[in-house]
């Protein structure tokens, strides 16, 4: 299972000199061959489906890594509202919700925005992706996660790039931890 955590010997060098804003990341696998096709059609073929045969292999990587008192909050990465109008779904908010429902951990999509479009990750250098996504998300009510310990939900991680923009939101708002639950972790 594909994970990182601050105490683990796993970290890359970027990561030791400037540690990312979340606590640790667990993804349930690789996103590569049939899992990779899997989330490509759930994500990019409207193949909304797919949650319920994607979202078990979420649960059973939580349950691997954290217990379910562990957090006071699921929150799914969000869309921008023209990419979702686009998509028609977010497809991290269908993972959260049916993950929180499977946990008992309250699902809460109405805290973090994306506050500006972003051009899609893909095909970008770590570079670019910490540039492209850099100050794109917001808390908007940050009493809601003051002292909260959240959970952040996504479907890919590649550079950790998103979801360290997301997580620094959230901790500026005043979230007492951020960790983070992918579907996917691209290879390095």
């Amino acid at each position: 299972m594909p994970n990182f955590e601050p105490d683990s010997e796993c970290l890359c060098g970027d990561c030791i000199l400037r540690p990312p804003p979340f606590s640790g990341a667990r993804s349930f696998g690789y996103y590569t061959g049939e899992l990779g096709h899997l989330v490509r059609a759930f994500k990019f073929h409207n193949r909304r489906n797919l949650v319920a045969l994607l979202v078990p292999f979420m649960v059973d990587t939580f349950f691997d890594a954290w217990d379910r008192d562990d957090f006071d909050m699921v929150i799914p990465v969000p869309l921008h509202p023209e990419r979702r109008r686009v998509r028609g779904y977010n497809q991290a908010g269908l993972l959260a919700r049916s993950l929180a429902n499977r946990t008992g951990i309250p699902f809460n999509n109405r805290v973090l925005i994306r506050k500006r479009s972003t051009a899609p990750q893909t095909g970008l250098t770590d570079t670019q992706r910490s540039a492209n996504v850099r100050d794109a998300f917001g808390c908007v009510d940050p009493e809601r996660v003051a002292g909260q310990r959240v959970l952040l939900v996504d479907d890919v991680m590649t550079t950790g790039a998103t979801v360290a923009s997301a997580s620094g939101a959230l901790v500026r708002g005043g979230a007492l931890r951020v960790s983070v639950l992918t579907l996917a972790r691209t290879e390095k």
